[in-house]
């Protein structure tokens, strides 16, 4: 096993990975979820919205607000039916903590977040790519 496949784009991670959603050409740019500096942004997200000791939480807020601050970095040709919408924290937040995307959208988001094979280097992806179709 070549261990070259799994060297991830530290560059991709910190700037977002392109995560195309239908065939428009609509992109989010996600940052790369588990790192340690993702880890501290979700633990601050969670002590601002909770505090130090709460009873109860609500992980897909707090992820929705990680998405908006911090996950997504920026858009290409998302819209809300009629208008397309620019890329803005505000837009971001509203969103991502509206629970109506939480198990759709955001999911999709975190997923793609998650999955190692979105960061790799770009040479290392056509690799695996080529890997897998023979």
């Amino acid at each position: 096993m070549n261990l070259s496949l799994f060297a991830e784009d530290t560059q991709k991670q910190e700037s977002g990975s392109p995560c195309y959603i239908g065939d428009e050409g609509s992109c989010f740019h996600v940052k790369r979820l588990g790192t340690e500096q993702t880890q501290k942004e979700v633990g601050d997200i969670k002590k601002a919205l909770y505090g130090f000791a709460p009873k109860e939480i609500d992980n897909n807020l707090i992820m929705g607000h990680w998405l908006a601050e911090f996950g997504v970095t920026g858009w290409d040709e998302i819209s809300d039916g009629d208008d397309m919408l620019e890329y803005s924290k505000m837009n971001a937040l509203n969103i991502f903590t509206n629970e109506k995307y939480y198990l759709s959208l955001n999911q999709l988001l975190l997923n793609h977040a998650t999955d190692y094979a979105n960061y790799l280097f770009d040479e290392t992806n056509e690799d695996v790519e080529a890997v897998k179709k023979s």
